[in-house]
Order: structure tokens, then C-alpha cells, then sequence
């Protein structure tokens, strides 16, 4: 019973996996990263020497829980223009799929320097990003879905190392962590209990994209959103690891991030976590939806040529 304990044991953390999945997710996470960051190049003047957070006390803004040693912002603050359009085609060459490894780290090191450099602007979708961004700089992400493939003769590695089948898994689990705490901290609020706790935001234009006061004429909706809310995320890392409940869990989490992407204005944060369920999709619906792909774009480049 021990071997065979140990042998499911290595199987889940060191088995080979495809990194289809993998690809996807790298397209949709550092393509939305691109996206905030461009976004956020109009607004440098939250990382200058006039800032809110002056350099000095840039990590004393830090929560004392995870505050590190040194501040991961080596540059001078004249250079954050420039460190950041870096940091922009670094994220737009990784959604392309050119690079790998260290290109990835490259990358993660001057976002977690912005991060640091001035704690309070960041949102949720900053913080998570960078996490998963941080797993994946130990994968071979780029492997599939690459421009390059177009280009190279070599075929590429349809299968994970062993480094990145933990970081695969690892980023599995985190997931799973991150809707199971949520969930449960939602528990400690008396709001929740009473059903009450969504309302706070649904009433509040400014937190909303349009206007929710029509539910005050089905009052009983709001405990029935807010009580779905708390299953879904307490459930989410049973029902995800339990094939049968999987896919039907992932499809209630899209519609889930797609409601507050689009009622709340938060679609970073939608497309960020919901791009770590390609990981739990199964492998061979992936490849059918790529082949479609390839096969559709090879004939319209073939009645273009005929033309």
C-alpha cells in the first residue's frame, strides 16, 4: 500500500503533462498583462520621485508579513519609463511565445520592481499575475503556441520536464488555495451570512458598470448570489479534482469572472484567474481546437493563393 501510495504520489507531482494547456494559459495571462501595463504607462507618475510613496519608504508601504529584505526595483527612478516599455515587450514577446525561461524571469523581476516601488496602486489582478507569472518562468511555457514554430524545422516539445510538471501542479493547487481562502474568509463576515454582502456593491455606482437598484424588487436574489458565490469557492478544489464535477466547476467560474469582468469593470482580474482553468481542461479537446485552427487558416490561405 506504501509503493503504491508513493507511486500516485510521483505520478501527480513528476509525470510528464502536455503543455498545451500550459500555452494557452501563457497566451491569455501575459496577454492581459500586456494590456494592464500599457494601460498603466500613462499613468508613471505613481512610480516618480513626486509619487504618493517617496523611494525611501517604498517598502515600509509593504504589509510586515511578506516585506523583503531589499527592494526588487534596482533602477534609478528616472529610468521607469523605460524599465517599463521593456517590460511591456518583454510580456508581448512571451504572449507570442518567443523566449523562455529566462526571458520570463526577466520579465517577472522588473514587474515585481514596480510592485514594490509603489505597493498601493496595485489591484488584484497585479498581484495575481505576477504569482502565476512567477510559477511560470520555471516551465517551458513557449514550447507550444509559439510563432516560432512556424519557423523552426524542429518539432516542438509536446510534453513537460520534470520542472515543469511540479510548477504545472503547483500552480494547480494554487488556485485551488486562492478560491478555497476566499471562500472561507467570506465565511468570517457577518454580511455573507445574512446575504447582504453583495448588495454593498451592487448599490454602489461606483463600483458597478451599470445600474442594479432593479433588485431591490427581488430582494431574495442578492442571498442566493452571494450564498452561489461562497459554494463555488469553498467547492471549487473538490469539484475541480474530481473529473465528473470538473468541467461543469470551470464553466460556472467563466461565467462567474465574466459577470464581474463585465458588471464590475474588473476584466484583468476575470481573464487572469480564469486563465489558469486551461490547466485543468483535458489535452486532447485542446489539440482538436487548435487543429480546427490550423486547418481553417490553411484554407483561406489557400483560396488567397488561388485568387
Amino acid at each position: 500500500m506504501i509503493k503504491k501510495l508513493w507511486s500516485m504520489w510521483d505520478r501527480f507531482w513528476f509525470a510528464p503533462q502536455d503543455l498545451l494547456g500550459l500555452a494557452f494559459m501563457r497566451v491569455l495571462l501575459c496577454g492581459t498583462m500586456v494590456y494592464m501595463y500599457v494601460v498603466r504607462l500613462m499613468n508613471m507618475s505613481y512610480y516618480g520621485e513626486n509619487s504618493w510613496i517617496p523611494r525611501s519608504m517604498a517598502l515600509e508601504a509593504l504589509p510586515e508579513l511578506y516585506r523583503p529584505l531589499f527592494l526588487w526595483c534596482i533602477w534609478p527612478d528616472s529610468l521607469n519609463l523605460v524599465m517599463h516599455v521593456l517590460l511591456v515587450v518583454l510580456l508581448v514577446l512571451l504572449t507570442l511565445g518567443i523566449g523562455g525561461r529566462w526571458l520570463m524571469w526577466m520579465a517577472w523581476v522588473i514587474n515585481m520592481g514596480f510592485i514594490q516601488r509603489n505597493y498601493s496602486v496595485n489591484f488584484g489582478a497585479d498581484i495575481i499575475a505576477t504569482l502565476f507569472l512567477f510559477y511560470m518562468s520555471f516551465t517551458q511555457s513557449c514550447e507550444r503556441l509559439s510563432v516560432l514554430n512556424l519557423l523552426r524545422k524542429k518539432t516542438a516539445f509536446q510534453f513537460s520536464d520534470t520542472l515543469s510538471s511540479v510548477m504545472i501542479r503547483m500552480m494547480q493547487v494554487q488556485i485551488c488555495v486562492i478560491y478555497a481562502y476566499t471562500g472561507w474568509e467570506k465565511l468570517k463576515g457577518g454580511s455573507w451570512w445574512d446575504g447582504t454582502a453583495l448588495w454593498s456593491v451592487m448599490a454602489n455606482p461606483q463600483m458597478t458598470t451599470m445600474d442594479f437598484s432593479f433588485l431591490r424588487s427581488v430582494p431574495w436574489s442578492i442571498p442566493v448570489l452571494a450564498y452561489t458565490t461562497i459554494i463555488f469557492e469553498v467547492y471549487f478544489p473538490a469539484m475541480v479534482a474530481w473529473p465528473k464535477t470538473r468541467n461543469l466547476w470551470l464553466l460556472a467560474g467563466f461565467f462567474f469572472h465574466a459577470g464581474i469582468g463585465v458588471f464590475m469593470g474588473l476584466g484583468p482580474f476575470a481573464t487572469t484567474m480564469v486563465s489558469t482553468y486551461f490547466l485543468f481542461l483535458n489535452p486532447l479537446v485542446l489539440e482538436q481546437v487548435v487543429s480546427r485552427i490550423s486547418t481553417r487558416f490553411s484554407s483561406q490561405n489557400e483560396t488567397l493563393l488561388k485568387n
